[in-house]
């Protein structure tokens, strides 16, 4: 059954999709508002985690480890989650209620439970990036979590204008970019940033290393000026080729790249 629930943000509210059924708390609501009380920790302090996902074929991809890190984020923040095979079921039922075959969903965790579903975007090969000098605290009790509060990273890539901008850590080491995890080569070897740089533990990031031989490691950011590919990924992208970096043209993909992009 699928409730209608009367908008309380107005015309730029939470999704602004008016067409979007959405999950709230186990509930379907058609028009994608929701009530939100305005003393909410979510609404006043952006205390909240969320997994973004990709639906395919009937599925989540990557389901046990976006559940797995939803776990660890939720518990940090001491909260605890319905059992997975009820969230599963929520998210199949939000999908199925857009009539999506593919879809990308965020599943998003506070006092409330918000799961909603939508297009997945379009597959482009590659993209510009550049490097910044605004840091990644490592040391934060956020690190590791992937929290609601993205206002940082949404400003970064506005002022740089580009597809993504990669970041260090505090003491100036390559960390990972506002939306993704990054990979570089260099000699034909693979290498990414340990999560002791502070980077996000992403889930497509951990499925490239069970299919490639990675090495892990901290090195400063001047380290990608010398590698041969930048690659960065996501739940949602899976990987993409940097084409561009700080305005220098990077070699087209190699054998290595097509390998790990077709595997996924």
């Amino acid at each position: 059954m699928v409730e209608k629930v009367e908008a309380c943000w107005g015309e730029r509210g939470a999704l602004n999709m008016r067409s979007m059924t959405v999950s709230w708390n186990g509930r379907l609501v058609t028009g994608g508002m929701v009530d939100l009380p305005v003393t909410d920790p979510l609404f006043l302090r952006g205390e909240g985690v969320f997994e973004t996902m990709r639906f395919e074929g009937g599925r989540v991809c990557l389901w046990a480890r976006h559940l797995a890190r939803l776990q660890f984020s939720a518990k940090a923040m001491g909260w605890s989650l319905p059992p997975a095979n009820e969230l599963e079921r929520r998210v199949v039922a939000v999908v199925e209620a857009n009539g999506l075959a593919a879809a990308r969903v965020r599943l998003t965790v506070g006092r409330e439970i918000l799961i909603t579903a939508e297009e997945l975007p379009e597959d482009l090969p590659g993209l510009e990036v550049v490097t910044c000098d605004f840091p990644v605290n490592e040391r934060s009790p956020l690190a590791g979590i992937k929290g609601t509060s993205y206002a940082e990273p949404r400003l970064i890539l506005d002022r740089f204008g580009v597809g993504e901008v990669i970041r260090p850590n505090s003491r100036g080491e390559v960390c990972e970019g506002c939306y993704s995890n990054l990979f570089f080569v260099k000699d034909g070897r693979v290498f990414t940033p340990a999560l002791q740089s502070g980077c996000l533990p992403g889930v497509m990031r951990a499925e490239v290393m069970d299919r490639l031989e990675v090495e892990e490691g901290l090195w400063p950011v001047e380290v990608l000026q010398e590698a041969e590919e930048v690659w960065l990924t996501n739940a949602i992208r899976r990987v993409r080729q940097v084409t561009m970096l700080d305005g220098r043209e990077m070699a087209g993909p190699s054998a290595l790249f097509h390998e790990i992009r077709l595997a996924l």
